[in-house]
Order: structure tokens, then C-alpha cells, then sequence
């Protein structure tokens, strides 16, 4: 009896030693971006039971890394790590919730409740850096205290790990109490948080060369060189960003227009599950550019994005809808979509809705109560014509809003800086005219000599 326990003793041993040489071994594979070796061994230790496999395995199906794109499946299997005792795993699906990950719905309550017990429970350098992130921006359901972030932060033992890297580059890039701003710095904790295996640094990096940042200047050289890394090893973000900069007539990509290197991008980051992939392939199919008109294809194209929670997808699907681009007439349809793409984060939804509950226009029932919503909502996801529109409101007063020239003159300045035209021609009068501000002439001709290069 005694030798059969000591047997299966051994073997139980021999079987999570031979998981975590696995993993170590796919962990480094995926590194090298062999991804289709690397998800076969985590496959292999998952088979085992082995949590942390499973969760990067659940990893590999929501990014089509080695294996197909499948969020169904990498939802399943991340539920099933967090059974399983992954703490990575178990953080991850609270972020589910929190952020509406896989589509599977947001609930903030469950979310934070699975957060908070989980970083009293565990001391993971992953798990705290997380939740340090949430701290440090005040994302919702979490308020602002940097203080506090920082404090968890130094708690972290791991200090070469990727995410806690990721982090630190967003604190030096930002300053604190306590942390002055250092942007070298920052770069070089999202390089190693890249090395590391945190592939959307490389497309944090390729962002802060293309606008440059404080003491980082802007260099497009460099940002290039960020992209084709993120690309090397499947970042999405990296794949479309580089995709619309080969389809681009912007001068300052003239050495990089490539329209059909720019087509073949797309169609890879939509195999890889990118909304905004197919959202852009939709365009380009309804426009005849680069690809043969096709409405039908522009719709499906759309249908896909939207299924992917892309908000500007769920714009376009909507207005298809409305004019029956690809598709049936169906306005009501349409009606829901917008709402579904403001929830996505679309202001430009939010003002067609603003419109078609304000003035009753393809059917729509008029509705002061939802047009005043929509307004609001279109000015607070940041669409220059919502915030235009609701200055407008503002500067004339109705039934929708009182009359304030200070609010006119605030919301008509955010859409005159985003670059709306008629927004800064609007703005020009009122620094001329002094309305809901002080004259100031020399603020009307800036803004004045704006629409000349616009």
C-alpha cells in the first residue's frame, strides 16, 4: 500500500514537473513569437490541468495567437483557470466585468467585489499591478488616489514583471507625489514590459514617437520601427495602425503609402479579432478604394466590427441600416445599434441620435427627453459635433437646455479644438464679441487663422 502511495506520489511529481517545464518552455517560444509551438505546449499542460497553462492558453484564443481567434473559447477557459487557482486568471475575469471584456456584459458590482477579494487574498506582482493601474486613473468603479496606487506598487515583488513594467512607464510618463516626471524612464519600463511579453507596449511606444511626449521627440523612424515589432508578434492595435499609415496619403508617411501591403494588414488583424480591422475593411468595400465595391461585403464587414464592440463599426452598421446599404431598411434596427455603439463609447452615435429623437426624421419618434440625453452623452464621449451642437443649444437656450453663454462658449471651444470649422468660426465671434468670455482679439485671430488651414 505504502508503495503504490509512494508511486503515485512520484508520479503526480513527475507530471507538474513536466507542466512547468512546459510552460517555461512555451512562456519562452511565445517570446520568439512561435506561437503555434508555443500554444501546442500550453494545450499540452492544460490537458494536465494545469491552470496557469490554461490561462495562457485562454490568452492565445482571444488574440489568435497559434491557434484560431475564438472569444467564446477564451472566455470558457479563462472561467476555468480561475477555478482552477490561477490568481492571473482570477484577476482577468474580474477585469471582465469591470470593462465588458468578450462582450459578455459589464457589471461593475461583481467585478469589484471579485477585484477587492482577490488583492486581499494574494500578494501576485500581476495581480497588484492591476489593480494599481485601476487606482492610479481612477477607472470606474474606482476612484483617483495615485497615493495609494504608488503605495501597492513598491509592495510588488516582482519587479521585472511585465505588467508592473507597463505601469511604472505610465507613472513616470505622468508624475506623482513623490515621482517627477521622467519620460526617459518611462521608456524604459515599457521596453522591458515589451520584452517582457506586454506586446501593446509597442503600441504605447509607436505612439509616443509619432506625437512625442515632453522630452521625447517626435520621431516617425522610430515609431515605424514600434510597429513592425508590435506586427512581429501579433499586436493588433500595431497591425491596423501600420495598415492605415500604407493606405494614408499623408505626406508624412509617403515613404510607407503601401495600399496593398495597407488591405492584407487589415485582413490579418481581423483574423486576429480587431473590430476596427473589419470596420476599416467595411469602408474601404463600400468606397471601391483598394478593393472592388461591394456593399454587401461593406455591411458584412460592419456586422463583424460590431460584433467585436467596435464603436465606429456600430456607427456605420446603423447608417446602413438607414439608407439599406447591403442590407433591408430597417430603421428601428438601426435606432438600437447607435445606442448599443454609444455604450461602445461613440459620441458620434450619440449625436445621430441626438438628431433623429430631436427632430422625428425616417420615421423616428420624436422624444425631447432622449435628445437631450443623447446631446449630453455625444458632448461627453468627445464628438466634435456634439459638443457644437449642444454649444449651439446653449448660446440660443430652448426646451432642451437654459440659456448660458459661459456653457455656449465652453462646449463650441472643445469642438473649435478638435478642428470643427464652423465651431471656430463661431469661436472667433465670441472672442471678438465677448461672449461668454472676455474679448480678447488676439484669441479670435488664432482661431480665426485656423480655418484657413482647415
Amino acid at each position: 500500500m505504502k508503495t503504490l502511495q509512494l508511486l503515485s506520489l512520484l508520479l503526480l511529481v513527475y507530471v507538474l514537473t513536466s507542466c512547468q517545464n512546459d510552460i517555461e518552455k512555451a512562456d519562452a517560444l511565445r517570446l520568439e513569437n512561435k506561437f503555434e509551438e508555443s500554444a501546442a505546449l500550453y494545450q499540452e499542460a492544460a490537458n494536465n490541468g494545469n491552470a496557469c497553462a490554461i490561462w495562457r492558453l485562454s490568452k492565445a484564443y482571444s488574440n489568435g495567437d497559434g491557434v484560431a481567434f475564438d472569444e467564446n473559447h477564451a472566455f470558457e477557459l479563462l472561467q476555468q483557470a480561475a477555478q482552477g487557482g490561477c490568481d492571473e486568471a482570477k484577476c482577468d475575469l474580474a477585469f471582465v466585468y469591470l470593462f465588458d471584456w468578450y462582450g459578455v456584459g459589464k457589471d461593475l458590482e461583481k467585478g469589484k467585489k471579485m477585484l477587492d477579494d482577490l488583492v486581499l487574498a494574494t500578494d501576485n506582482s500581476y495581480v497588484l499591478s492591476r489593480y494599481a493601474s485601476l487606482l492610479f486613473y481612477g477607472f470606474e468603479p474606482y476612484e483617483e488616489d495615485k497615493e495609494k496606487a504608488i503605495s501597492i506598487l513598491e509592495k510588488v515583488k516582482d519587479k521585472n514583471n511585465p505588467l508592473y513594467c507597463d505601469i511604472m512607464g505610465d507613472v513616470y510618463f505622468s508624475g506623482t507625489e513623490g515621482i517627477n516626471i521622467d519620460e526617459h524612464k518611462g521608456i524604459d519600463f515599457l521596453e522591458r514590459a515589451f520584452n517582457g511579453g506586454r506586446r501593446y507596449c509597442a503600441y504605447k511606444l509607436q505612439s509616443i514617437y509619432e506625437f512625442g511626449r515632453g522630452s521625447i521627440t517626435k520621431d516617425i523612424v522610430k515609431q515605424i520601427e514600434w510597429l513592425k515589432r508590435g506586427m512581429e508578434c501579433n499586436q493588433t492595435d500595431c497591425l491596423v495602425k501600420m495598415a492605415l499609415i500604407c493606405l494614408s496619403e499623408d505626406s508624412t508617411y509617403q515613404d510607407y503609402r503601401n495600399p496593398q501591403r495597407g488591405v492584407e494588414l487589415l485582413k490579418r488583424a481581423a483574423k486576429h479579432g480587431s473590430g476596427a480591422a473589419y470596420y476599416n475593411l467595411g469602408n474601404l468595400y463600400y468606397r471601391g478604394e483598394y478593393l472592388q465595391k461591394d456593399d454587401k461585403k461593406a455591411f458584412d464587414n460592419w456586422v463583424k466590427a460590431v460584433e467585436l464592440r467596435n464603436p465606429h463599426g456600430g456607427s456605420n452598421l446603423a447608417a446602413a441600416y438607414i439608407e439599406g446599404i447591403g442590407c433591408e431598411k430597417d430603421v428601428e434596427k438601426a435606432i438600437t445599434i447607435y445606442k448599443q455603439a454609444v455604450e461602445n463609447g461613440s459620441g458620434f452615435s450619440a449625436n445621430k441620435l441626438y438628431f433623429y429623437f430631436g427632430t422625428g426624421s425616417n420615421g423616428v419618434e420624436k422624444d425631447k427627453e432622449l435628445a437631450k440625453y443623447y446631446l449630453f452623452k455625444a458632448a461627453e464621449l468627445g464628438d466634435d459635433m456634439g459638443c457644437f451642437n449642444l454649444g449651439k443649444q446653449y448660446y440660443y437656450g430652448n426646451d432642451l437646455v437654459d440659456q448660458s453663454y459661459s456653457q455656449a462658449f465652453v462646449y463650441v471651444k472643445k469642438a473649435a479644438d478638435m478642428g470643427l470649422i464652423d465651431a471656430c468660426t463661431l469661436i472667433v465671434y465670441f472672442y471678438e464679441e465677448g461672449i461668454g468670455c472676455d474679448k480678447n482679439p488676439v484669441k479670435a485671430k488664432e482661431y480665426r487663422d485656423k480655418t484657413v488651414g482647415l
